[in-house]
């Protein structure tokens, strides 16, 4: 049987997809949307209603109170780091919480707000995240916010959609409704925390911190009742295995600070092209809506089944795959060429090598043995 003319030009067009591009993968979905992507898709029954445009809550009185946001779980089974669509997801994650973290500190509402690259508990209160969906149109996230007493200040999912005019701006974060909703969650939930609430939980903050760097020494100093953490018994003001803790504490700051400088560089390198990429996923998303429609039988701009109208999903499809291409050399050219962490211990020079988890979990492990050897000395 001889093959039609509009098929073989749709045969042509995904041939030259793959040949152009380079990028097929046998999770790819038959729209040319990542199989990941299309089974959040699925089930987008279990999304709430997408948020509508309100203004970030700076009226209330501030807390004293540090947040660490670690950087976002990926939402991926097995991501595959040679993928550029879970290339992408990564970068997504670290984008996400730092854009998070300059929404908590524009508002005015926290103490010092810092990104975590790992779990920790270094802040009073942490909150920690997993994208569910990401397509340049609906971006949707789980956010869960837990302080230092295991009280769960808020656990929810939230959604986002864009517009065609979110995308007219490109220095304005098309889903900041979504971030700001996180935000004035996050402060209404602290509404009514009375000053001693506050200083509470700060104090078990310090033990909790203390707890994780030295267990065989402060494990006794908190008790766990009702799923939440209090005070068993606190140490004396002149203990100096604590003197050393909020040292040691210090010095992580440092750290995290110095770390989230590389945040800030991976924002400014990657950003432009994040952002062209979020905008073709959203005209591509758009086209294959339109598609569908098309199938369907409703009005549209090109004949159903032409050329025209196959050509238009395709350059909708090329042009995010250039964009995914682009962002995974960017990546991973930023974690190859992440610049080492050097700080000064006392007398001693740490430098820490590698991504900047790895870094983290580096750093971490020589605080452990810090303290393990200045508790010998006691």
């Amino acid at each position: 049987m001889a093959t039609s003319p509009s098929l073989a030009a749709l045969l042509l067009i995904l041939s030259l997809s793959t040949a152009l591009l380079g990028c097929s993968s046998p999770r790819e979905s038959t729209t040319g949307l990542p199989a990941y992507a299309a089974s959040d898709a699925a089930s987008a029954a279990d999304w709430p209603a997408p948020i509508a445009n309100t203004a970030l809550r700076m009226d209330l009185e501030p807390l004293p109170l540090e947040v660490g946001v670690v950087v976002f779980e990926e939402g991926i089974s097995n991501p595959d780091a040679r993928d550029a669509r879970d290339k992408l997801r990564s970068v997504e994650t670290r984008l996400a919480a730092a854009y998070l973290r300059d929404i908590l500190t524009e508002s005015g509402q926290w103490g010092a707000v810092r990104v975590l690259p790992g779990a920790s508990h270094f802040a009073a209160l942490t909150l920690s995240g997993a994208i569910v969906h990401s397509d340049g149109r609906h971006f949707v996230v789980d956010v869960k916010a837990v302080d230092a007493t295991n009280r769960v200040w808020l656990d929810a999912r939230f959604h986002s959609q864009t517009s065609a005019a979110d995308y007219l701006d490109n220095t304005t974060e098309p889903f900041r409704p979504l971030f700001v909703s996180i935000a004035n969650r996050l402060r209404e939930a602290a509404v009514g925390l009375a000053p001693q609430d506050v200083a509470r939980l700060l104090g078990v903050a310090d033990l909790r911190y203390a707890q994780e760097l030295a267990p065989e020494v402060f494990s006794s100093y908190l008790a766990e009742e009702n799923g939440r953490l209090k005070p068993n018994r606190l140490p004396a003001d002149s203990d100096p295995m604590m003197a050393r803790i909020a040292r040691i504490r210090n010095q992580e700051a440092l750290f995290i600070d110095t770390v989230d400088e590389q945040y800030v560089d991976l924002g400014d390198e990657l950003g432009p092209t994040y952002r062209l990429w979020r905008r073709s996923s959203f005209e591509q998303a758009e086209y294959l809506e339109a598609y569908t429609e098309r199938a369907s039988g409703r009005e549209l701009k090109a004949k159903q089944g032409s050329f025209a109208a196959m050509q238009q999903v395709y350059s909708a499809y090329r042009s995010v795959r250039i964009q995914e291409q682009d962002l995974f050399e960017l990546a991973t050219g930023f974690d190859n060429e992440t610049a080492p962490t050097v700080l000064e211990l006392g007398e001693n020079v740490v430098r820490l090598g590698g991504t900047l988890d790895e870094q983290y979990s580096q750093w971490r492990r020589i605080l452990g043995q810090i303290i393990a050897i200045e508790q010998g000395g006691l």
